[in-house]
This record gives structure tokens, sequence and C-alpha cells, in this order.
């Protein structure tokens, strides 16, 4: 679908793009397990392509226009919020992934075995899971 809508960004551009937008986001994600490194990626991947063509459209870019980076702006986020469609969703996704893998970084993989597979699961499933608050509660 994302290609679809924006074919300006080439395979290597893109993929240069959703690494730099990975690590400004959440950071070093290298350590993880792959299936999150993976996940997390995949995402990024249906998102990014996405949210270029909304940057490139407001800042009146050219059609072939290949950004270096890109750079995560919270008012254009909030504009895709408020798309009825795929937007929407993958809009959500990304800042769910975003939020899951954050709260996994700060999980230590030893200490709190139960709670790092868990956070793991969820993500590799794509579920919601539980709050934050509710996974301390559960601890």
């Amino acid at each position: 679908m994302a290609n679809a809508h924006v074919n300006f960004l080439t395979k290597k551009n893109l993929n240069t793009i959703i690494d730099k937008a990975i690590a400004a986001e959440i950071g070093d994600i290298e350590a993880l397990p792959p299936e999150v490194s993976k996940r997390t990626r995949e995402v990024y991947g249906e998102f990014i392509p996405i949210y270029a063509e909304m940057v490139r459209i407001k800042n009146d870019h050219p059609i072939d226009w290949q950004p270096e980076t890109i750079t995560i702006d919270p008012e254009v986020l909030k504009g895709m919020l408020h798309f009825f469609s795929d937007y929407q969703h993958l809009t959500r996704r990304f800042q769910q992934i975003n939020r899951q893998v954050k709260h996994l970084l700060t999980l230590d993989r030893h200490k709190e075995a139960h709670r790092y597979d868990e956070c793991v699961a969820e993500i590799v499933s794509g579920k919601q899971g539980s709050s934050l608050m509710q996974s301390i509660i559960n601890s």
C-alpha cells in the first residue's frame, strides 16, 4: 500500500531513513531480540513512506524529493490521526511500537525476564498489551 502512494523514495534511501528514524525516535534496537527489531522495521517501513509524503506536501517539496533523514513532527503526526483511512492505523501502530520498544528498553532482560518476554511477545504480535502502569502492578 505504501508504495502505491509514495514512489518517490528509493528503496536504499527508504531503508536509510527508517534506520535513522528508529535511532532518533527509539534509540539503538540492535541488542533487542531479532523479532522485535524486525517488527519495528516493518511498522516503520509502512509508516515512514506515508509520513514522508505528508511532509513533502506540507513543505511543498518536488515530487522527486529524496530526504536524507526524517524528523517526526508531532503536528504532522497529530494531523495524520485525523484521516479516516489507513493513515490513522499506520500512525497508531507507529506510536504503539515506539511506546512498547521504549518500555522494553527499560526492562532488565535477566532480572525481569517474565515481563521482558511478555513485552517481546506483545510487540511481535502487534497487540496493544497492558499499560506500563498495569505491567508494574502485575509484577
